[in-house]
């Protein structure tokens, strides 16, 4: 609300009620007199009065007559058509987004959900949840959940994905209160519990219905965010329910809804947890009675129940390890630990005769030691498996005494992507597959659930109390070196080198004594090796190194800022990119380890090719040569290109800025030796500089921006070819170049051409310190190293680069005798001190 004038100085701020022209028409007023309200406000103040507490029956009274009025909206299907980042942003973002979004009737749910959200249920929430409930049915038959969840519109698309999560939430707790019921004398047990199944079905028929929406783990670093994670605190929360209900009602008052959930529960574990379809056919009948005593054998598994157990071993190591995913695929070893944004730095597992091993919270040990005893109760024969004693000794071993401490003092929490309710929901699982095993009468059906059962008991019980309880190598030391594991971790237990990196570093062990040998012998091995080292082939290709045509950054830059009508200022998109570069240059000089500098140098290359994409960087010619340098010193090959890969834009709407980032990106993948994405990424920036070079184009204009990316594409091509070159003669056949297009032919020649103009009409600082070059063939000029624009300024006759305060200089390299290009040496010049963030010179 505005109470100032209409015409206001500030035209940029957002007026929502003006009181300037409603209120003089007389009939306005006199309703505001007589306390009749507009529409607007009186729904803002009975979700006022919701929120306070207190008076709840007139704020829903108020709000249903409003719901069922047609004097609004259902939803604008005009909102917020292009915005695809809704959902994961941060509280007081999403407000504002939702109070300058026109008032509807989905917005008033909206706002009533998130009012609810931490409340807990009472006398009234039955009744909210019936406005939920209605608001979706008439949603659903009008427009279609599935059609508006699936739309362009991304602020519905939240909306309604809000509605459905704290609808699913609210009803489950609601059913946890009727729960409570069944202690009481006198209560119809049967239609409480046909009360509380039904309700936990349609949750688990909503979360089936839309779980291509609800549930989507990202699949490059397994981690689940936003919707994810709370779809599966609602899993977690419904299977509880259902558990209490199964395991309190008597077996005579059971039906087959029961079967009907436990179905849907079985189809939405094999779903989230990743372990696939069960199978069609049931496998040969398991004869339970021959187990007698521990380790029980696994040879009983099929590869669904194989993949749940996977699963549960994984998720409990994440609940210890912070650098861990509980949603990876495969197995946990150190390979798989990535680094975190959050502020939690924790290693909690342990390596114990030869098995991973770790803790959990207390609410999980109490169920898992319930479970054995009705274990116990179904196999009679089997040896009895003492839990408590077993878990009480893990307790008194030292390296777990001081692991519950550390883990005390951990500021974040370790489980970052929903681990600990993964398990929840794992265990409640299993639970309910021994209740339906004890209550079935068909063997073979028992076996099934039973099976099922111990497929998530016994990798989650051998986790927490050391105890070699069956034959699976799940959990097993040998793909966990100890001593590697240990040299990673400080004093605290936290992890000092996070990295997923295809590299794993094998320490050596202590060095063995030197024995000095007589000089005779030593002569003899000095003759043997030098006779094995051989002899370079006449075919193989010596790299040559020619010197490219030198353009010093502050021409490029010169001739980039002439078109400043290009410019389209995002202050808000610098500023993130910033503190994203300053937050991996922290990381970097935290880094400890080979791998982790490894990473973070990858990291550091993918932030500044962000800061180079606004218009607010003042040199991004600069910024992306220093993204080649530090890729540079990132791992190569594997997995090492994901932070690069990015949406190209189409050809008739890519601007000069993002063609300047697209070179950025290939040379960045060039330096860690993805040779033909980095090729491919120049053939398709060389081609759309084409079409503007093009007079018969009419709609490519040609200006000074697009002069420099020609001229940058010239020495990106040769740069790439170079370095094929010299993988090649590393005999690297894998990593070969495809043949360029005739047209990248073409326009690297106009690109050196255009080269050579700026280099000679530049300043006259300029053409004082370039000597004259002698421009070779395009095929066979590139500056191995890692930079992407080559020399600034002219190399002294000694070939020695030279520098001035202003510019970046480098010198011709050589390379190395595995044909490598050199590692650039970086120095910190504030080793003495401590790091107060990046200084923000640029922009």
């Amino acid at each position: 609300m505005n109470d100032a004038s209409d015409e206001s100085d500030d035209e940029n701020s957002i007026i929502f009620l003006s009181d300037d022209e409603d209120l003089e028409e007389p009939g306005v007023l006199q309703s505001l007199k007589c306390g009749m309200l507009p529409i607007d406000i009186k729904t803002m103040y009975s979700l006022c009065l919701l929120g306070a507490g207190g008076q709840d029956y007139v704020a829903l009274n108020n709000l249903e007559s409003t719901l069922l009025s047609n004097q609004q909206e259902m939803f604008d299907e005009e909102q917020s058509t292009n915005e695809e980042s809704y959902g994961d942003e941060h509280n007081w973002i999403a407000f504002k987004k939702q109070f300058a979004s026109p008032l509807d009737k989905t917005s008033m749910v909206v706002i009533i959900a998130d009012v609810i959200k931490e409340s807990p249920p009472g006398l009234s929430s039955r009744r909210i949840l019936g406005i939920f409930s209605s608001h979706l049915k008439a949603i659903d038959h009008n427009d279609g959940l599935d059609d508006i969840l699936s739309g362009p519109s991304g602020l519905l698309r939240a909306n309604l994905l809000k509605i459905l999560i704290a609808a699913a939430k609210l009803t489950i707790r609601c059913d946890a209160l009727d729960i409570k019921k069944l202690y009481q004398p006198g209560v119809n047990e049967a239609e409480v519990a046909k009360s509380v199944v039904a309700d936990v079905i349609q949750t688990l028929t909503t979360l089936t219905r839309f779980q291509h929406i609800m549930w989507n783990p990202n699949s490059f670093d397994c981690s689940l965010k936003g919707v994810s994670v709370e779809t599966l605190s609602i899993l977690c929360e419904a299977l509880d329910v259902l558990v209490k209900t199964m395991d309190l009602v008597k077996h005579g008052v059971k039906s087959d809804t029961f079967d009907v959930a436990v179905m849907m529960s079985r189809y939405l574990v094999s779903t989230m947890f990743q372990a696939g379809s069960p199978p069609a056919k049931p496998g040969a009948p398991i004869e339970h009675d021959s187990w007698k005593t521990f380790p029980l054998p696994n040879e009983w598994q099929t590869d669904f129940e194989r993949k749940l157990s996977l699963k549960a071993y994984n998720l409990c190591v994440a609940c210890c390890v912070s650098a861990f995913s509980g949603w990876e695929k495969e197995e946990f070893s150190v390979d798989k630990l990535r680094s975190r944004d959050d502020e939690a730095n924790f290693f909690g597992v342990a390596f114990a005769n030869r098995r991973v091993v770790g803790f959990l919270s207390e609410e999980i040990i109490s169920s898992i030691s319930q479970q054995w005893q009705r274990v116990q109760t179904m196999l009679p024969n089997l040896e009895s498996l003492d839990f408590e004693t077993h878990l009480d000794r893990r307790k008194e071993a030292g390296w777990y005494q001081k692991i519950i401490d550390s883990a005390a003092q951990q500021r974040g929490n370790v489980s970052t992507f929903g681990e600990d309710d993964g398990i929840k929901s794992l265990l409640s699982f299993s639970m309910l597959c021994l209740i339906t095993a004890d209550a079935k009468k068909n063997q073979r059906s028992q076996g099934d659930f039973l099976n099922l059962s111990m497929s998530i008991l016994l990798p989650i019980t051998q986790f927490i109390i050391d105890k070699h309880v069956w034959t699976s190598n799940i959990g097993a030391e040998t793909k966990n070196e100890k001593d590697e594991v240990e040299f990673y971790l400080d004093k605290n237990y936290q992890w000092l080198g996070q990295t997923k990196t295809t590299k794993v570093i094998q320490f050596q062990s202590a060095p063995k004594p030197t024995v000095r040998e007589p000089p005779q012998q030593q002569r003899q091995k000095q003759k043997a090796i030098s006779s094995q080292i051989p002899k370079p082939s006449a075919a193989r290709r010596s790299p040559r190194i020619s010197n490219l045509i030198k353009v010093p950054t502050s021409v490029l830059l010169d001739e980039w800022s002439k078109d400043e009508s290009a410019k389209q200022s995002n202050a808000a998109e610098a500023e993130r990119a910033m503190k994203k570069l300053d937050s991996a240059m922290k990381t970097l000089r935290k880094s400890r380890t080979l791998n982790a500098l490894e990473q973070s140098s990858l990291d550091v290359s993918a932030a500044l090719i962000d800061v180079a994409a606004t218009e607010e960087c003042y040199n991004p010619f600069l910024c992306l040569q220093q993204a080649a340098m530090y890729a540079e010193l990132g791992s190569k090959l594997g997995s090492n290109d994901e932070p690069f890969k990015k949406c190209i834009p189409s050809k008739d709407k890519c601007t000069p800025l993002e063609a300047l980032v697209i070179l950025g990106r290939a040379d960045c993948l060039r330096a860690i030796h993805f040779l033909q994405e980095a090729q491919y990424l120049c053939s398709w920036v060389i081609s759309v500089c084409r079409l503007h070079r093009d007079r018969q184009e009419t709609t490519f204009l040609w200006d000074d921006r697009w002069r420099v990316i020609g001229v940058l594409c010239y020495i990106t091509k040769a740069t790439i070819d170079q370095s094929g070159e010299a993988l090649y003669n590393n005999n690297k056949s894998a990593l070969t170049l495809r043949k360029w297009e005739d047209g990248a032919h073409e326009e690297a020649n106009r690109g050196k051409s255009d080269a050579l103009i700026l280099v000679r009409t530049g300043s006259g600082e300029v053409e004082c310190e370039m000597p004259q070059v002698e421009v070779a063939a395009y095929d066979s000029i590139a500056t191995p190293g890692n930079d992407l624009f080559m020399l600034n300024e002219s190399q002294n006759e000694d070939g020695r680069g030279s520098q001035n305060e202003n510019e970046l200089v480098a010198g011709s390299f050589d390379f190395n005798q595995l044909g490598e290009l050199p590692v650039p040496v970086i120095e910190d010049v504030q080793m003495d001190g401590e790091y107060g963030g990046i200084q923000v010179v640029g922009i």
